[in-house]
């Protein structure tokens, strides 16, 4: 049974690997979560104009331009309203501190801890 959706808790979720995209997207939905994603940075930038989230979950390895530069048009636009996770497969300091200098708030490695993952949002009430 699937929780009826938290309208005050939007995801985008930026990942070019589409299976990927909807099984995380099914399990933040199962919790509550309204959840939208997008497989290109061109898509998601569209997608997050439109549907306006409290936060995007970007990989960093997306193809048709570098999940940093996204996150920083993303930064640019919508400013500290927009909550940024980079999601990445690369793992140590270096890799943190890029993503940060991004302008990423948090950084999580693949895969995915949904635990990790969930502690950013509130809990439903």
């Amino acid at each position: 049974m699937t929780a009826s959706p938290r309208e005050d808790i939007r995801i985008v979720l930026v990942d070019d690997d589409r299976d990927a995209c909807e099984t995380l997207s099914e399990v933040l939905q199962f919790d509550g979560y309204s959840v939208r994603f997008a497989t290109t940075a061109q898509e998601a930038i569209a997608t997050v104009e439109e549907y306006q989230p409290i936060c995007a979950l970007v990989d960093l390895g997306l193809p048709d331009l570098d999940g940093c530069e996204l996150s920083r048009q993303l930064r640019d636009r919508y400013g500290p309203d927009l909550v940024l996770i980079a999601v990445t497969g690369r793992v140590g300091q270096q890799a943190h501190d890029k993503a940060m200098a991004c302008g990423i708030d948090h950084v999580l490695s693949k895969p995915l801890s949904l635990e990790r993952l969930r502690s950013f949002f509130p809990p439903r009430g």
